[in-house]
């Protein structure tokens, strides 16, 4: 961030000294109102800041994947082709029999064989989905489309101000090519949380099944046989990924409400007669609730997932008090409480949520705004 600001410095400066060496150009002050220089300086702020912005979400999604798949033992025991993965669709991954209580006199339960989802390849399958040019692919589409249907609903409300600049500046073309950079900003980010999404409405279909380094990465026996209550610890490890993976995810939500942000204060009538018609207003009021939008259904997701975890566990626990099974409810009733009790990435606290403190961003750069607009007098 600060290389960004000393680019957006000395690429103005520049600039300044380009459009001033014949003395017809843009005089250059601060709060007099009568120099844009500042608000370019912002923008290109803002420019470099979004390319910044994309570069360390796809870096801190994937450190994020590596330290998770070390932590929950997902790295695969040999490197496999995974076939043909789609950019969009989610393809079904090899299922893993399950055959436990195979003694129904002990216990009076039949035999249990329903297949579960390799949590191995589902997860190779999540990061495979997850790389560069496959985020580029899916979200340069959705700029394009966004940027069109901006072109058609404009015209019906009105035209974007004038320029209040003087001299040959291409304020212009600066100023769309933040607004691209921007928004495909936003539709990577986008991107990451419907990826993310995809990934747990897979989750929702069967009970996973989680590999031996898992066990032995929580220091579970699992050698001969595994505990008797691996569905219990599958579900809670579950929502333990979730959680920290949703951490990484929806931290990101917060790029583009700063680059709002930003654009917002460039506006300011304090360093140029800018003006804010009703399609600039209607413009970033979309944009606006796009990203909102995208950053609320991110928990709504992960409330799911965890609530059906919450019903199978407590349909195991009343299992286990009906049927005198040797899973004892309190080890279940631990498990209920783990999974209710995390804090952490979607299932965090309303006020600690991404979306909710990014909303708080734009508001701030209003405020900011108003301060600024009083500071000369």
């Amino acid at each position: 961030m600060p290389i960004c600001a000393l680019l957006a410095v000395g690429f103005t400066c520049w600039f300044y000294i380009i459009e001033n060496s014949s003395g017809r150009g843009e005089p250059f002050a601060w709060f007099d109102g009568i120099s844009s220089w500042p608000s370019i300086a912002i923008i290109l702020f803002a420019a470099l800041l979004s390319v910044h912005f994309i570069a360390k979400a796809y870096f801190d999604l994937r450190r994020n994947a590596a330290m998770l798949a070390q932590e929950f033992g997902l790295t695969p025991e040999k490197t496999a082709p995974l076939g043909k993965t789609s950019y969009f669709a989610w393809e079904s991954t090899t299922e893993k029999p399950r055959i436990t209580d195979t003694s129904p006199v002990l216990t009076g339960w039949e035999p249990n064989t329903e297949d579960r989802i390799d949590m191995v390849e589902l997860w190779q399958r999540y990061l495979c989905r997850g790389q560069f040019l496959r985020r580029v692919f899916r979200a340069v589409p959705m700029t394009v489309l966004y940027i069109a249907a901006l072109k058609v609903i404009m015209p019906l409300v009105g035209q974007f101000p004038v320029v209040p600049i003087r001299g040959d500046f291409p304020f212009h073309s600066l100023i769309m090519c933040t607004i691209r950079v921007f928004l495909f900003l936003t539709f990577f980010v986008i991107d990451a949380i419907l990826l993310h999404e995809g990934f747990l409405l897979q989750l929702e279909k069967k009970e996973t099944y989680w590999p031996d380094k898992t066990f032995q990465g929580f220091k579970y026996p699992f050698k001969p046989n595994r505990p008797i209550n691996e569905s219990d610890l599958a579900d809670y490890w579950d929502i333990l990924l979730i959680s920290k993976r949703t951490e990484a995810v929806g931290r990101l939500i917060y790029y583009p409400f700063v680059i709002l942000s930003l654009l917002i204060v460039a506006r300011l009538s304090c360093f140029d007669n800018w003006t804010w018609t009703p399609a600039l207003i209607m413009a970033f009021s979309m944009h606006f609730s796009l990203a909102l939008y995208a950053a609320w259904r991110l928990p709504r997701v992960a409330g799911v997932y965890r609530d059906k975890v919450l019903a199978r566990l407590k349909r195991r626990r009343r299992q286990a008090l009906m049927m005198l099974e040797q899973r004892t409810p309190e080890a279940i009733d631990t498990m209920i409480e783990e999974v209710q009790s995390t804090r952490q990435g979607a299932y965090s606290y309303l006020w600690e949520q991404p979306a909710i403190r990014a909303f708080l961003l734009p508001s701030g750069g209003i405020g900011l705004a108003t301060l600024l607009q009083f500071l000369p007098h």
